[in-house]
């Protein structure tokens, strides 16, 4: 998958999630200043619903979470993984900065690029 431009660096909120859609697909972006800025699937693979980007933010072990707001599972920024439960997983979108743009591409489990 090719970069995809989703918007301007200084529209992005500190420390809140925003949604954004990334070749068809519900992109939940999070902008954590200094931590950097991260982008997970929007979707809830719990229950379906595209709420992740309305999650709590947090930090468990030394790893970025979000916490989805409807059964409040974690799934990790950086790898996708859900902490309570193995099965379940989001996809992780690769982000960089340029020219003041935020730019995304989907990366399969594991980081792969897709």
């Amino acid at each position: 998958m090719s970069w995809v431009n989703i918007c301007e660096e200084s529209l992005l909120p500190a420390r809140r999630g925003v949604a954004a859609w990334v070749a068809g697909r519900a992109v939940a972006v999070f902008n954590l200043g200094e931590a950097g800025i991260f982008a997970i699937d929007n979707i809830d693979p719990a229950t379906g619903v595209s709420v992740l980007s309305r999650g709590l933010l947090c930090e468990l072990n030394n790893e970025l979470y979000v916490a989805s707001p409807i059964h409040k599972q974690h799934y990790s920024l950086t790898t996708g993984k859900c902490l309570e439960n193995e099965s379940l997983s989001v996809d992780v979108f690769e982000v960089k900065c340029q020219s003041g743009k935020v730019l995304a591409r989907a990366l399969a489990q594991g980081g792969v690029l897709r």
